[in-house]
């Protein structure tokens, strides 16, 4: 997630110290005739998870980068595979949620960091910054949601400058893959803890 909401709320959450909770929620409902669900390999999905593997994986990104904190152990319950909601326990020992679902009539998505001096949260491209006992902050950071463009553009200086951004590392959608794919499994093992290698 490259988006000045994240790029921004990311700094903030830094800017708090240590990680001591963190959620992220989304609801949305995929219908037959959504545009991004008219390719083949979305319509016949042959790999783990189907579109919640898809989409679910920018979802990751976004959470991994406003956490800074490597995840190290994942608890999934996945009745249906449209919809995921699993524990993380962070490296640190910290805690949190993260519920994604493309089959409900929820609305809505927002991510959450809870540090130890104080608060940020993302909704689309409004970023709340809260330090304990301090002053409540909006800001809103306009830019393409997505973040499509901003990838694309960040990829581009890449080619231009010879310096890779970090962000896009390979190892770095490995290890969103990898967080998915192990709600995955476990959710198909009835909610065991599934431990995660790839994280940095």
């Amino acid at each position: 997630m490259l988006t000045q909401a994240f790029i921004y709320g990311a700094e903030q959450a830094r800017s708090f110290g240590k990680v001591i909770g963190f959620r992220h929620r989304l609801s949305g409902n995929v219908p037959p005739d959504m545009r991004y669900l008219q390719t083949e390999w979305r319509k016949k999905p042959e790999h783990q998870g189907g579109f919640l593997l898809d989409g679910g994986v920018h979802f990751i990104a976004g959470m991994r980068m406003l956490l800074g904190s490597e995840v190290q152990v994942a608890k999934s319950h996945l009745p249906p595979v449209d919809t995921v909601d699993a524990t993380f326990l962070l490296a640190n020992g910290a805690t949190g949620n993260f519920s994604v679902s493309f089959g409900t009539t929820f609305t809505g998505a927002d991510w959450a960091v809870a540090c130890e001096k104080g608060s940020v949260s993302v909704d689309g491209t409004k970023v709340t910054v809260k330090p304990l006992g301090g002053e409540e902050k909006v800001v809103d950071k306009p830019d393409e949601l997505g973040g499509v463009k901003q990838e694309v553009f960040a990829w581009a200086k890449s080619l231009v400058s010879g310096k890779q951004e970090a962000k896009q590392r390979p190892e770095e959608a490995l290890a969103d893959l990898e967080i998915l794919e192990a709600m995955l499994r476990s959710g198909e093992k009835g909610g065991q803890p599934v431990e995660l290698k790839l994280q940095t």
